[in-house]
């Protein structure tokens, strides 16, 4: 979604040359599994090669990642072009603020990326009313330790340009009453 072509934030905030080690997924828009990291041969041979407890060298998953890169190639710009991926999240998030719902603001200026979380903090908790959304037709998965932090559990919500203005209202219909409901949002 961001960068020319969704060359990513790299090159969204036009940082060429002054970044060292470049960390991506290749699990969310391109569609195959696990993830990469770039980085000069150095850091790749000694940091991750010979120190990493989790380093693992998949071909297929290369493979796949960089076919799916090649075939998605110009889809970030086409996205950023009609406008409608984005103009879609900055209203859901609009919402889901005015609903009362913590969706971070960590960052400056906030995330301008589809993938919106709505924090809740207590894991179970999060999952409980990720189970209950899901039973009222919204789909919103729960994200809870070891994921992320402790105390810092979320919903992961994302828009995309063929989400109408009809869905969208719904969703955050049913995000409402619901955590209102299990006393999440007042």
């Amino acid at each position: 979604m961001l960068g020319r072509n969704g060359r990513g934030t790299v090159d969204h905030y036009k940082v060429h040359g002054r970044v060292d080690v470049q960390v991506g997924t290749l699990s969310k828009a391109i569609g195959a599994l696990g993830g990469y990291v770039c980085g000069s041969k150095d850091l790749i041979d000694f940091s991750l090669s010979s120190r990493s407890a989790v380093f693992v060298f998949d071909v297929a998953s290369a493979v796949r990642g960089r076919h799916m890169h090649c075939r998605l190639r110009g889809a970030g710009e086409r996205a950023r072009a009609d406008g409608q991926t984005l103009a879609n999240t900055r209203f859901f998030k609009k919402e889901l603020g005015l609903l009362g719902f913590n969706i971070g603001g960590i960052s400056t200026p906030p995330s301008e990326t589809p993938i919106t979380p709505i924090i809740i903090g207590d894991g179970r908790l999060t999952m409980e009313f990720s189970r209950e959304l899901f039973n009222e037709g919204v789909f919103t998965p729960g994200i809870a330790f070891p994921t992320v932090a402790e105390g810092k559990a979320r919903l992961r919500t994302i828009m995309t340009a063929t989400h109408t203005q009809n869905q969208m209202s719904k969703a955050l219909e049913v995000l409402k009453r619901v955590g209102t409901r299990m006393g999440i949002i007042k």
